[in-house]
């Protein structure tokens, strides 16, 4: 019978402390040095180490698990965010509880009741409803809670985000250079998200003094959005079309090559959140590249420490982005 690995075993291999071994497990990576950590972790693997959650779970006298709620999983911006979650909870005592919201406020409140119940030890919320009250007459203030691309207002938990009102300055910047007459923006409904509100927000500051015009087709309320849109290309005024993620970006590439609009001769395009697909057709996107990933793991570090030093003091960490030049401006 091959012999039961414990924390003693992996010290003894990896040459450190039981302490510090523990210390790994629960995430505290504070003066342990990346050989260190590095060293663990593979010990860990080599030696195929599963610790109980139960057992720990009752020598913590909490549940172990982190629930992460995401607005909606099919989103690969969305898989990108959670891969950065999952990839620093991975070698912690922590389990993490993913929960779809799939756009639904009914939904998202479902999901985090069901958290709530399971006495979860903190919460990582890509929030869909723009009110704090709406969530904390759900989640006791003991709860840590840290949110991701998006928050409540007024500021009431820590945010890890992008710096979109940063980046659409300079898709400001950008479409002044190119000297475009006319920006078209689409997206999904944009009041209460607030990455939505602050990449509009960002764009219109950029051409405040300028005699560039800005016209917005919220496409979720617009039943023929896209007879709207073609209908606005066809005038006589350059003009680009500025989608505010992914998603609407990819809509918008669909509909314009179904009509045999030219790109960028006809209409330029920018995209935000390229989807790491948007250099792999002609003509290549301009589009703002995100570092979801990174955002993820950031606001993984952030609630454990939020947890291990009891903080409650909110901050927004904002996440740089690049503007990838292409082709289709």
């Amino acid at each position: 019978m091959s012999k039961k690995v414990t924390i003693n075993v992996i010290a003894e291999t990896a040459r450190v402390s039981k302490t510090t071994v523990s210390r790994f497990l629960n995430g505290k990576f504070d003066n342990m040095s990346e050989e260190t950590k590095e060293r663990i972790a593979q010990t860990i693997e080599n030696l195929d180490y599963h610790p109980s959650r139960q057992a720990q779970a009752l020598k913590a006298k909490n549940s172990l698990l982190i629930g992460v709620s995401v607005a909606d999983i099919s989103n690969t911006y969305t898989s990108r965010l959670l891969k950065g979650i999952s990839d620093y909870f991975q070698n912690t005592i922590y389990q993490v509880l993913i929960m779809d919201g799939d756009n639904s406020i009914a939904r998202e409140y479902s999901n985090l009741e069901k958290m709530v119940s399971e006495k979860i030890d903190g919460i990582i919320l890509q929030p869909l409803v723009h009110q704090p009250e709406h969530y904390q007459l759900l989640i006791d203030e003991k709860i840590p809670v840290v949110q991701v691309d998006r928050y409540t207002e007024p500021f009431t938990w820590s945010a890890v985000v992008s710096d979109n009102f940063q980046k659409s300055l300079e898709v400001a910047e950008l479409i002044i250079d190119k000297k475009y007459e006319e920006i078209i923006i689409l997206a999904n409904h944009i009041n209460g998200v607030s990455s939505r509100m602050n990449r509009y927000n960002g764009l219109k500051s950029g051409v405040e003094n300028t005699n560039i015009s800005i016209k917005l087709i919220e496409i979720d309320d617009i039943e023929n959005w896209q007879n709207l849109l073609l209908s606005m290309i066809d005038s006589k005024t350059k003009k680009a079309l500025y989608a505010l993620n992914g998603q609407v970006l990819w809509e918008i590439i669909r509909l314009l090559k179904k009509h045999n609009v030219s790109i960028p001769d006809d209409v330029g395009v920018i995209g935000y959140d390229d989807d790491m697909f948007a250099d792999m057709i002609s003509p290549e996107i301009t589009a703002v590249s995100q570092n979801p990933q990174e955002i993820g793991r950031i606001a993984a570090d952030n609630l454990m420490q939020i947890m291990d030093n009891h903080t409650t003091v909110p901050k927004t960490t904002r996440i740089p982005s690049t503007v990838q030049i292409r082709e289709s401006l």
